[in-house]
Order: C-alpha cells, then sequence, then structure tokens
C-alpha cells in the first residue's frame, strides 16, 4: 500500500486507540508509516498487559460461572472496556456464547477497545449473521478503523455478512484503513465487480479516487471490469472438457 494511505490509516489507528482525534497526533505525518505503526503496537501493547495479572484472575473465575452470569457481570459490572481486555483470555466457545446473550450495541462498544489479535480465535467462531448485525451498528457509528482491524481476523462468511450490510462508502472507508494488507483481494473478490463499481464511485464523489484505485492495484485488480475477466476465465477452466 502506498505510504500516503498507510500513514493517513496508522495515524487514524493511533488516535483511535487513544481516545484523540487524527489532528491531535497529525505531527507524526512527519514519520514513516511503519514507524507510526511500531508506535501504535507498542502503546497497545502498554495497554493490555499493564494489567495482565488481575485480568487473567478474572477470566480463571469466569470458568466457574454460568454464562448468563457472565454475561450480566460484563454488561452491568465491567463494562465495555474491561470486557474486552478479558475475552482474549476466556475459553473461545464460553466467549461466542456469553456474546450471544449481549446487546449489539454492546458488542460494538466492546469491539471498539478489543485488540483482535488477542480475540482471534473467538472472532473465528462468532456467527457470520452476528458479525453483520455488530458491523451494522459500527459502520452507523462511523467506526471504520475498528472495522479495518477485525477484517483480517474473520473467515469470508464474516466478511460477507459485514459488506452485506455496509453501504459504497462504508466499505471505501474499511478499506483504506484495512490492518492485514493481505486480505485486500480477498475483500475485492468479496465485492464483485458491481459493488466495486459502486465503492469506485463514492470514493470519486468524496474526492478518494486515486486512493481507492491504488488500493485496487494492491489487491492485483484494475477494476470491476478486470474482476468480472477474472470470474468469466475462472468459470471457463472449471467447466468439464467434452
Amino acid at each position: 500500500m502506498g505510504e500516503n494511505i498507510e500513514l493517513r490509516a496508522e495515524i487514524l489507528k493511533l488516535a483511535r486507540l487513544l481516545g484523540f482525534q487524527p489532528e491531535e497526533v497529525g505531527y507524526l505525518s512527519a514519520l514513516p508509516g511503519s514507524e507510526v505503526r511500531q508506535l501504535r503496537e507498542q502503546v497497545t501493547e502498554l495497554l493490555f498487559d499493564s494489567h495482565l495479572g488481575a485480568l487473567k484472575r478474572l477470566a480463571a473465575a469466569s470458568r466457574l460461572l454460568p454464562v448468563a452470569l457472565v454475561a450480566q457481570m460484563g454488561e452491568k459490572a465491567f463494562g465495555p472496556l474491561l470486557s474486552a481486555r478479558i475475552t482474549g483470555l476466556l475459553d473461545p466457545d464460553k466467549a461466542v456464547d456469553v456474546a450471544a446473550r449481549l446487546p449489539d450495541a454492546f458488542l460494538a462498544d466492546a469491539a471498539v477497545e478489543l485488540d483482535p489479535r488477542r480475540a482471534s480465535a473467538v472472532l473465528a467462531r462468532m456467527p457470520p449473521e452476528r458479525i453483520g448485525a455488530v458491523s451494522a451498528e459500527l459502520a452507523a457509528r462511523g467506526e471504520y478503523v475498528t472495522m479495518g482491524r477485525f477484517v483480517g481476523h474473520l473467515p469470508d462468511e464474516s466478511i460477507r455478512a459485514t459488506l452485506d450490510v455496509f453501504g459504497p462508502a462504508d466499505t471505501l472507508q474499511v478499506a483504506l484503513v484495512l490492518e492485514n494488507k493481505e486480505r485486500l483481494g480477498d475483500l475485492v473478490e468479496l465485492l464483485g465487480p458491481d459493488r466495486l463499481e459502486e465503492m469506485l464511485a463514492a470514493a470519486d464523489s468524496a474526492g478518494l479516487g486515486a486512493e481507492a484505485r491504488e488500493l485496487l492495484e494492491m489487491a492485483g485488480a484494475s477494476g470491476p471490469s478486470d474482476l468480472k475477466r477474472q470470474r468469466a476465465g475462472a468459470r471457463a477452466r472449471a467447466r468439464p472438457q467434452s
């Protein structure tokens, strides 16, 4: 991904992590995007590991409690921040069962505070329709940085459910701050040529056409027509020979 796009994305992510406005850390634009990312990762480790011992004890205690009680404690006592810190320390299946008892709005609050790298096993087990519902809540809030961090930890079915609730502008904003760039090609493929064309139109309207086309180049596609040709070629190769 081009340096300008990467730097812009990293400043947005760091500002979100610290609870700042992007302009408050705008002075970091003098640094390479890779260095801002390194700083963000160091801050993330500091935030998540500063009380790791206590969090592990809370997670261990939750194993002895019924799922319904853990969910109630998470929503009413712990709140989204502490719940997000504990999520990656829980048994993944139990964490999914707890999430099933929590409202979409609370899960969206927790997602903002979650480090998806520490909860990838939980995210992979979440039902796609629930991922889609929480993504819709996050999109309504403009939490694109949060969703951009999650894409690399979701299976294709969950990404497809998310794209189904996004408008073209939502998809564009998430793509611009995508954390795992290797999933960019998968995202383009799951979008399909029609929605990709709509996303490019939204990018042009927002003055981000050049950035969107740079993302396509990184994904190995020149545009919707290229994707259509790729699909046609794949269907032809899959067709049984007479």
